[in-house]
């Protein structure tokens, strides 16, 4: 009896030991799997993240070919209208300085001319029989702003033409690409604007044709 008794202690023992031991096991094995979808979740987002950046590169630089394109044709009207006073943030604290030139070549004014040359503008949205230029399943959009800064006269004559004849100009052109989440709120500080937004910068120099014979 007293043998007996001491095996059923022992067993009950075991089992309580058992049960400990389990929901260990279960305890941590779901540690371990939230862990898993943690970082699976964390990867997806980075790897989203780096197709965003490498879009919004892609953006800036083809803003700025976009820009120099356009350049080319109207290039006295820009430098002229350099010289009426916009401010760029390009040009930092010396935006508001007698004398600083700027223009700010906006998405806009550079989508008038390719629309009408190409019917295209610089990005292309999703439709049935194209995927769009951020992909088909991409809820996000594309701005690009270009601004022209400290003009000056070049000796450097460009290809073709004549040394001596006209009045070219060096330009830099500072590109400021922004990719982010499409949103239909119009505040663009509101709450429903999504935060996650990227923004690149490209900087270039470009020789501007300027008036024939001019000054």
């Amino acid at each position: 009896m007293v043998a007996s008794r001491q095996r059923r202690l022992a067993h009950r023992a075991e089992r309580g030991t058992t049960v400990v031991i389990v929901v260990l096991v279960i305890t941590l094995l779901t540690a371990i799997g939230m862990f898993v979808i943690r970082t699976v979740s964390q990867i997806d987002q980075a790897v989203g993240f780096s197709r965003q950046s490498a879009q919004t590169n892609a953006l800036a630089e083809l803003g700025t070919t976009a820009a120099m394109s356009q350049i080319v044709v109207l290039g006295s009207y820009y430098t002229s209208q350099m010289d009426n006073g916009y401010q760029c943030l390009a040009n930092g604290p010396y935006a508001s300085t007698p004398g600083s030139t700027c223009y700010r070549l906006k998405q806009a004014e550079i989508e008038s001319t390719t629309l009408g040359n190409t019917g295209h503008g610089l990005l292309e949205t999703t439709t049935a029989s194209d995927s769009g230029s951020f992909g088909s399943l991409a809820s996000t959009t594309g701005f690009v702003s270009i601004e022209l800064t400290e003009k000056y006269k070049t000796s450097t004559p460009k290809a073709g033409s004549v040394q001596g004849n006209g009045s070219d100009f060096d330009v830099t052109l500072t590109t400021t690409a922004n990719v982010r989440p499409i949103s239909v709120d119009p505040d663009p500080c509101g709450s429903n604007v999504p935060a996650v937004t990227i923004k690149k910068m490209l900087r270039a120099h470009t020789i501007v044709p300027g008036q024939p014979g001019g000054s």
